[in-house]
Parts: C-alpha cells; structure tokens; sequence
C-alpha cells in the first residue's frame, strides 16, 4: 500500500516540477536576456536628462539621445536643445521647463533663437539676485505623446513653471495618428507601450520588428523612411489625405485633448503651474497642400482663392476668416485647425491654467492682421520677428499671472526692441535658416513627391558665412557653433573685430553655460576699446567659471573708471591664477597706492621688478612710492 503511494506521489511531483520549470524557462530566459542587455547598455540611455560631461559636471543636460524612444524606424532621429541644469536647484532658483515640438525648438534656426533662449534673458536681466534657469525639452516631429511621457522626468527635477506650445504634429508627429510611427487608435495601448520602453528587452523586440518593416516597405513599397533625401516631415507622413471631421482627424483630436488633459493633471497634482498657447501659422502665403471635397465641406483651394479675393477687395476680416478655414480644409495635417485651439481654451478653463492669446500678438503684427510671410519661414516656423513675439507672448502671461513674483521691478524691464537690436543674430544664423528652409522646401509636399532634393545642387554661395551655411549640411562633423567661431577667427584676421564679436554674441545666446564665447567676445570689446559693454560679460564669466583673464579685466576696467577700493579684489583674484603677469603686477602696485596701501604697493612692486625689470612706468611708481613715507 506504501509502495504504490510513493509511485502516485512521485509522478505527480515530477509533473508539479515539470510544468513549474515550463513555466519559469520563458520567464528567466527574458530575465537573464534583460540582465545582459543592460550589462551591455543595449540602446543606450533614453533618460531625458543625463549628467552633463567633464567641466559642466555639476549640472544635467537634455539627453541627446531621448528621441530614439520615439523614432526606431527613422534613419536621422531628432534631438533636445543643449540646454542644462543644475543638479542641486539653489535656494534663489527659479526653473521653468518648455515643452513642444520643432518651433519650440527654434526651427530653423540654432538654439539662439529658440523663444525660450529669449525668455532666459530677459527673465535673467529682470531677476538678477535670482538664479533663473529656462530648460527646453522639444524635438522636432513629436506631439503630444512625447510631452505626457517627459512629464514624470521633468516633475523629478523641481520645476517653479511649465511652458507648453505644442499641438502642429498631432498627426505626423511620433505615434500620431497619421504617423508611419503611429501604433493604432487606442491611447491606453501607447502610453503602455511608452512605459515598457524602460525595459531592454522590449527595445530589442521593438527595433527587431522595425528592422523587418522597414525591409520589407523598401521590397515591396520603395519607401522614404530611410532615404537620406526625404526630410523628416516627408518620412514621417504615413497617411497624406486627411479630411476634416473624418474618424483618423476625430483620432487625432481625441489622442491631443486626452494626452494634453493628462499632462495638466499631473502638473496639477504636483502643485506646478502650467502657461498654454495658442498655435500660429501662416494662413495668407501658404496655399492648401492637400485640398478634397465632400458632401459637406467645400475644398481648400477653393476657399483660399476666396480668402485671396476678399483681400484684394479690402474686406479683411471676412478674408481672415476665409484663410483660416481653408488652412483648417487642408487635408494634410501639417498645420492644426482651430478646433485645437479650442481645446487648449477648453483645458485652460478646466484647470484655471492661463493660455497666451499667440494669435492676437501675430495678427497684430500682420498688416491687416492676416499672418503670412512677413512673420513666418514656411508653413509654420516663425522669422526672427515672429519668435521674439512669441517671447513677448509668453512674458506677458509669466508678468500678468505674478511667475517668480507677485510685483516686477518696472525700471529692470527693457523692451522688446532692445533685446533684437543686441541678440547675438549674424548673417550666418540667416544663411543657416535660409539653405534649411531650401532643403525643407525642396521636398513633398513643397515639391512633387518623387522629385529628388536639388536645394543644395542649386545652391550658390556668395559670402563666407553662406559657405559655412552650405558647409553645415555637406559635412557630417562640422556644425553651427564651429561656424560661428571659424566666421569670427576669418573676421579678427581681416580687422573686423566688430564682426567677429557679433559671431560670438551669437555663440553667447546659443550656449549661456559656455565660458568660451564670453572671454572671446569682451576680448574683441577691449580691442575696439568698448570697456563697459565688456564688463557685464566678464562679470558673466565668472558665473561659468574663474579666470586670470576676467578678474584682471574687470580689475582694470574698474580701475580705469576710478573705481579703485572695487577693482583691488579681482585684480588680487587675477594675481593669485596668473602671479607673474606683469601688467597685471603694474596695475595692482597702483591701485594698491591710490587706495593708501602702500606697504602692499611696495611689495606688488618688488615682485614686478623681479618678473619685469624694465616694465614700463615702473621705475616712476617707483619714485612716487619713495616720496611717500
């Protein structure tokens, strides 16, 4: 009877075993699969913020690499400005994240003149005994999915504020409803989806699986989603024709407004507050690029060769109303209707969130109001004119909803016009803006879809700064901060030293944290002998980091406005890094002696004739000293 027990036990044990192991083999080879491809950092890091490298080891920065959550079927894939931040916020800190897609990022234009970049100046000049920190987040070709799953990052790193201005790449942008990146209609099954991107083994299965598509799109389709002609606004397109009011725009709508709800409900429960915009668009110089009709909506082009009419009739307002309608009956959703503006009021009100009325500071500044190229590049992306509009924009809300203070000191807040006519914005930033607006004009949908690119063929560069333009594109390793230094060395060299500093007042705007351009452009300053406007700029330095240089410049700049008790301590800084500076030497023995210290004068003086036997005006210090008991 035992016996037999002991045959029922052990089967049934083994077959217990037998289906545990079934079970846990699956499970412990995806385990040990995890653990091997993080030993190995499979994919690298996709955090958006990473520790900034060597000297700027105190601060994070923008991950240069975040966009390859987003874009595994795209050959080039979009990255954040250079922006960082510090990884302990200082007690005085004020940090405003931004949030949005390509003219967020300063399309196309470098990152000085991103709205943002403006902001920080601006912020930075009224808030001086503030530590004021503007980080922008946006990407090219990204939408609203990209901002929801930034958002539990950006909450981590203390925000004061959040800037939003997103909305134009509903559609086309990463996992957008008409994006060859799209996975579907169902937003639950995306957000799941950006979730278990935190897993290796998922990101291997995922650009396994966009290997083969993209394989089989060439076989069979010869598709554009890796060719190095098409720009990313083509390759990203998978569905071109989409009528207002049809289930993938209604797709569209619903994926913005839910994810847009989403992000201002965790900003609301982490006690964040959130500024909105409005979206602009160029409504009078931009023809529809897809027009359909309906049984019941007319088509687009037709509607602008109306909008066109009753300008040239001098009806205005009814021609705004035409030229916005027929943007919004354009099928090809590159640019949002207004329905999406009606959302981000709608949310606005929900969440007592404030929205900045973008539109009225563009029509405004448009003649007759009518928003075209006299404020816009293209379809979408503002001028110069048009992002420093929309800095205004955004400070005004900042001001009107007491951001940082309840009350602004009036007399620090300089106009707009002030900060365009010092920006740091040369003929190289135009050419750069120019040759890639060519480049995004010379595809579909500006273009006939299998045309190839001709921009740069057809490209003929006149100055040296539209030859580095041109050079920017051609060579893989060579980039706008390059240029700017390699235009302003060519400047310097032929006498031009105003030039050259313009190039790196343009590096200062699009690298605040970069100590360089700040020492190179007060040296040029001090050559044309523009001392005051170099002192703010060495002061700013120091900020970044110390220097002999700095601290001898303002120790002598001050010195040389009589300021002599204010010029000693940097001058005594300056001695400390660079103690055999005879000029240096020289003008510290004289402050020292015109502040009454002349034991210090003595021995400064003793040093220099050790250094510097002969440096001249030494022997006369000398004499004066000696009559001095």
């Amino acid at each position: 009877m035992k016996s037999k027990q002991k045959k029922d036990t052990f089967p049934a044990r083994r077959k217990f075993y037998f289906y545990l192991l079934t079970f846990l083999i699956p499970i412990l080879f995806f385990l040990f699969l995890e653990i091997g491809l993080r030993i190995f950092h499979y994919g690298g890091n996709l955090d958006l913020f990473i520790s900034a490298p060597g000297e700027y080891s105190k601060y994070y920065m923008c991950n240069p690499n975040v966009g390859h959550r987003y874009f595994f079927m795209q050959s080039t894939v979009p990255d954040p400005p250079n922006d960082i931040f510090l990884k302990k916020k200082p007690q005085n800190g004020y940090r405003i994240f931004v949030l949005g897609g390509s003219t967020t990022a300063g399309y196309p234009y470098g990152n000085n003149v991103m709205f943002s970049r403006i902001l920080y100046k601006i912020l930075s000049d009224i808030f001086p005994q503030k530590t004021i920190e503007v980080i922008n987040t946006a990407m090219s070709a990204v939408n609203s999915y990209t901002l929801l799953d930034f958002m539990d990052e950006i909450l981590q790193k203390k925000p004061d504020a959040l800037l939003i201005y997103a909305g134009h790449n509903e559609f086309y942008g990463a996992l957008g409803a008409g994006s060859y990146e799209s996975l579907g209609k169902f937003r639950w099954f995306v957000k799941i989806y950006l979730k278990l991107q935190r897993f290796k083994t998922f990101l291997l299965i995922r650009n396994i699986i966009g290997w083969l598509k993209k394989g089989l799109d060439k076989l069979f389709f010869g598709g554009t989603v890796s060719n190095p002609s098409a720009t990313l606004m083509e390759r990203m397109v998978a569905k071109q024709t989409i009528p207002l009011g049809s289930p993938i725009y209604q797709l569209g709508k619903h994926q913005f407004e839910g994810n847009l709800r989403d992000i201002l409900t965790k900003a609301k429960k982490a006690g964040i507050p959130v500024i909105l915009s409005e979206l602009v668009c160029n409504v009078r110089d931009q023809k529809p690029f897809i027009s359909v009709s309906t049984d019941t909506l007319p088509p687009a082009k037709k509607v602008y060769k109306q909008a066109k009419i009753l300008e040239q009739e001098g009806k205005y307002e009814k021609a705004k109303r035409a030229y916005y309608r027929a943007k919004d009956l354009d099928a090809l959703r590159f640019r949002a209707t207004e329905e999406f503006n009606q959302i981000i009021h709608r949310l606005g009100e929900e969440f007592h969130v404030p929205v900045v009325p973008m539109k009225h500071y563009f029509e405004a500044a448009s003649p007759h109001g009518l928003v075209g190229d006299n404020l816009m590049l293209d379809h979408l992306h503002p001028n110069l004119d048009g992002y420093f509009l929309m800095a205004e924009g955004f400070l005004d809300a900042i001001r009107k909803n007491g951001l940082i203070a309840a009350k602004w000191d009036s007399t620090r807040i300089q106009p707009m016009t002030y900060y365009k006519q010092t920006w740091g914005f040369t003929e190289l930033d135009k050419a750069f803006s120019e040759v890639r607006i060519r480049i995004l004009k010379g595809n579909w949908p500006f273009k006939p879809k299998n045309l190839p690119n001709r921009a740069l063929i057809e490209y003929r560069p006149t100055t040296p700064a539209e030859s580095l333009a041109v050079k920017i594109w051609v060579e893989a390793d060579y980039n706008l901060e390059r240029a700017h230094v390699q235009l302003a060395e060519y400047y310097e060299k032929q006498g031009k030293l105003l030039k050259a500093y313009q190039e790196y007042n343009a590096l200062i705007c699009a690298t605040p944290f970069n100590v360089s351009p700040y020492l190179r452009a007060s040296n040029l300053l001090i050559k044309m002998h523009k001392f005051k406007q170099a002192l703010p700029l060495l002061l700013h330095s120091l900020d970044l980091e110390e220097s002999a240089y700095a601290y001898k410049w303002i120790g002598q700049i001050y010195l040389n406005y009589g300021q002599v008790k204010e010029s000693i301590p940097y001058l005594e800084k300056a001695k400390k890094l660079s103690p055999k500076d005879p000029q240096l030497l020289y003008n510290l023995s004289g402050a020292y002696a015109l502040n009454g210290q002349y034991k210090e004068a003595r021995l400064t003086l003793k040093i220099l004739n050790q250094v510097y036997p002969d440096f001249p005006g030494a022997r006369d210090l000398q004499r004066q000293l000696a009559r001095i008991h």
